[in-house]
């Protein structure tokens, strides 16, 4: 397994997993849509972790869809919110969109362009996390963490997404 550098320098062996890149390559998706290497993290305090343990496991592909056709999509497990399990991010196979999945109320919200960007998010929001010195001075890092994060991915904060809802709570 090879992971990115920048990743492998910050989480340890044991803090990593890796995904099926090359799978998924051969299924059609666009490489500039995937994180680099074959690796991504198990876990960043709060917003996420790779630990699933209900009937829907990491890297599962599951199928959505009603009796009457209307809707019909698949998704990929990526993953849950660390401190809400009934989140669970996924990624559409066709778009790469990374979208966070409430499975008790079945809403949808938009995470990030892909899955390429949502590890970076990752890593980057884990870089602030462990830095983090408390309330004094959050508020100022935070918002320089927003601006950076929203340079490389603007459509993460649009008004419904959910990067905004992690940063106002993150904030406040």
């Amino acid at each position: 397994m090879t992971a990115d550098q920048r990743f492998r320098s910050f989480w340890d062996e044991g803090e990593m997993v890796p995904y099926p890149r090359d799978q998924w390559i051969s299924n059609g998706m666009p490489t500039g849509s995937l994180p680099p290497g074959d690796e991504v993290p198990t876990d960043v305090a709060v917003v996420y972790t790779a630990d699933m343990s209900g009937q829907i496991r990491l890297f599962d592909t599951i199928q959505l869809s009603t009796e009457n056709g209307k809707l019909d999509a698949r998704l990929i497990a990526l993953g849950v919110v660390a401190t809400d399990p009934d989140l669970m991010y996924a990624m559409d196979p066709n778009t790469g969109d990374v979208i966070l999945f409430d499975m008790v109320d079945y809403d949808i919200q938009g995470v990030n362009t892909n899955y390429r960007l949502f590890v970076e998010f990752l890593y980057r929001f884990a870089q602030f996390v462990e830095v983090d010195q408390g309330k004094p001075g959050r508020t100022e890092k935070g918002a320089e963490l927003r601006e950076a994060l929203r340079s490389i991915d603007p459509n993460a904060f649009d008004e419904d997404a959910w990067w905004p809802m992690v940063f106002n709570q993150l904030m406040s």
